[in-house]
């Protein structure tokens, strides 16, 4: 359901990198622009080893920012989307269709069969958008590029064209065609981008102390998600309305978690509205850790202890989603491009690590819940204190 969801908006929206075509649709650009003639006052300049519009650098690799946040919230949306779909998917298929959770948990496997369908005989079918200068789009569609492998151009800079023969023959290309020909066939002289090539050259101990260095954004990932996770499988289960029946308990469990994948959805959905800042990003998980501290309260003292409590479970769900999508987005823009793509991917890790942790927490959690309100069926014992 996840990658349904997912996929879909991080295939037709442009890709997480600088795109893998936007050299091909620069020069057509400067081709189309010039009539066969590329003019230095109002077309893409070739010049040694670079390609660049004038005046132009710093707006295109903002654009390249904005195309890349635009993917980390079109990704977040989806998977927030496939937690709603997810639970929706549960209640139809056994709250109302009567089959076991054994048998939907199997049932979910189609969707695999589902996603290599959808991806492979739909998906690579739409054309993808590449967004040059502010306002020129070029389309390209994808099974033309599928056995091609197109360079990517980082801030328009690329050593393709430090080879002056080269630069020579696109500078007399007559057509597109010609161009695409040229920069296809010398495609071995820009085989990694900045990024990769950058990742390529680091050290063991550089990618580790690099990891580290990103704590400013991986340890609000990593609390948010362990209050959050600690709340959905550790507090949550043990409340019910009476507290004493199991199925109330599996109701409230169902709910609680229901509304709260509708405020990861609403939230996650917020990456391009704003950007947090880094005050905001760590405010955001220590109001979810206050969160989980009033809930475990009051699955003991039962001081607010109806339905209506399902509006903080909607205020968990807007944090944990607003963390996620504005720490990943604050790594976008703060993070140089060289190590841009190694960091999104390192962060990561911080927020398994919390769901890891909370996941084993949590049986302490419930079991300890369930001795202050005398009921059984838990799965470890509480510690004790004395």
């Amino acid at each position: 359901m996840l990658a349904l969801a997912g996929k879909f908006d991080s295939v037709i929206l442009p890709q997480m990198n600088t795109s893998s075509y936007s050299l091909i649709s620069q020069v057509r650009s400067a081709v189309g622009k010039s009539n066969r003639d590329f003019r230095d006052d109002d077309a893409i300049i070739l010049d040694g080893d670079a390609i660049m519009h004038n005046n132009s650098a710093q707006l295109s690799n903002d654009s390249d920012q904005r195309q890349q946040n635009r993917c980390i919230t079109a990704f977040s949306s989806g998977t927030g989307l496939a937690g709603i779909l997810g639970y929706g998917y549960k209640y139809l298929l056994s709250d109302m269709g009567g089959l076991s959770l054994s048998m939907v948990v199997f049932s979910v496997e189609l969707f695999a069969l589902a996603y290599y369908a959808t991806f492979y005989f739909g998906l690579n079918k739409f054309e993808e958008v590449d967004f040059v200068g502010s306002s020129e789009i070029h389309h390209r569609g994808v099974d033309d590029f599928e056995h091609q492998d197109i360079p990517t151009v980082q801030n328009m800079e690329s050593p393709l064209f430090a080879n002056i023969k080269l630069r020579e023959q696109l500078e007399t290309a007559s057509s597109v065609e010609m161009v695409e020909h040229l920069t296809t066939k010398n495609v071995h002289t820009f085989e990694k981008s900045p990024s990769q090539l950058q990742q390529a050259h680091m050290t063991v101990m550089e990618r580790f102390y690099l990891v580290l260095s990103l704590w400013r954004y991986t340890v609000p990932l990593f609390t948010v998600y362990l209050s959050e996770y600690m709340l959905q499988a550790g507090v949550w289960s043990a409340i019910g309305f009476p507290v004493t029946s199991s199925v109330a308990r599996a109701q409230f469990y169902h709910y609680s978690n229901w509304t709260y994948q509708v405020g990861v959805f609403v939230s996650r959905s917020s990456g391009n509205l704003f950007h947090a800042s880094l005050t905001l990003l760590w405010t955001m998980p220590l109001l979810q850790v206050t969160n989980l501290i009033f809930f475990w309260l009051d699955s003991i003292h039962h001081f607010w202890y109806d339905y209506s409590v399902l509006v903080l479970c909607l205020f968990a769900g807007l944090l944990g989603g607003s963390v996620y999508v504005q720490g990943y987005s604050r790594i976008n823009l703060d993070v140089p491009i060289e190590i841009r793509e190694f960091s999104l991917a390192s962060a990561g890790v911080a927020d398994s690590l919390g769901i890891l942790l909370a996941d084993v927490v949590s049986l302490f959690i419930q079991s300890c819940i369930y001795d202050r309100n005398r009921i059984e069926g838990a799965v470890v014992s509480c510690p004790s204190l004395s």
